[in-house]
């Protein structure tokens, strides 16, 4: 059983608060534009990002995550895609120390979904916490894994129907809202293995 937790929480959305406004057509003044609901609209964005990553399984913002498990036949399912950067891999020895793996023994591959630590050679008994980057680098530099249009698309969906539905609705009126954002996420749902 393995165990991923994020450390750090993304410092960046997946649409800016003025393309949210935009979408959502609300009038603003001022410069910067600004309207009443921006705090309400931030915190939509927030929500919107972590349900979509809930429901696919992938990183939407560059956050960083710790991790607990095992090797299974060479590899370690990070849960996750896509990992960007490993800060370390380590477990603890027979006395206790903490023992560091040197980078050369495994490689990340991002080639499926969730991306997976390849090893070299590693002891499938022993357990290893991971400490790592994942999601879409966006605005990076290199922008090895630049964040696909539909999960900006699904991002402003989910935000106008979060916004436009604060008050309960009837079934019937939230399903006909929605199936264009589960159109969008249905095939990028990952299966988490192992």
């Amino acid at each position: 059983m393995s165990y991923l937790i994020k450390t750090v929480q993304p410092s960046t959305e997946p649409i800016t608060l003025a393309e949210a406004q935009l979408h959502l057509r609300l009038d603003t003044q001022g410069s910067p534009p600004s309207h009443p609901d921006d705090a309400l609209v931030e915190t939509l964005i927030t929500s919107a990002r972590e349900t979509i990553e809930s429901h696919t399984g992938q990183t939407l913002s560059q956050t960083q995550f710790s991790m607990e498990g095992k090797v299974v036949n060479s590899e370690l399912n990070l849960k996750t895609y896509p990992v960007t950067i490993i800060a370390s891999v380590t477990y603890e020895d027979s006395d206790g120390a903490i023992i560091t793996v040197d980078p050369v023994e495994y490689k990340v591959s991002n080639f499926e979904r969730p991306s997976r630590l390849v090893f070299k050679s590693v002891d499938a008994e022993k357990l290893l916490t991971v400490n790592f980057t994942a999601g879409f680098t966006d605005g990076q530099s290199p922008n090895s894994y630049p964040m696909p249009d539909f999960f900006k698309a699904a991002t402003k969906i989910m935000v106008a129907n979060l916004y436009e539905n604060r008050e309960s609705t009837s079934e019937k009126e939230q399903y006909e809202r929605l199936q264009s954002l589960t159109y969008i996420l249905g095939f990028q749902r990952t299966t988490m293995g192992l």
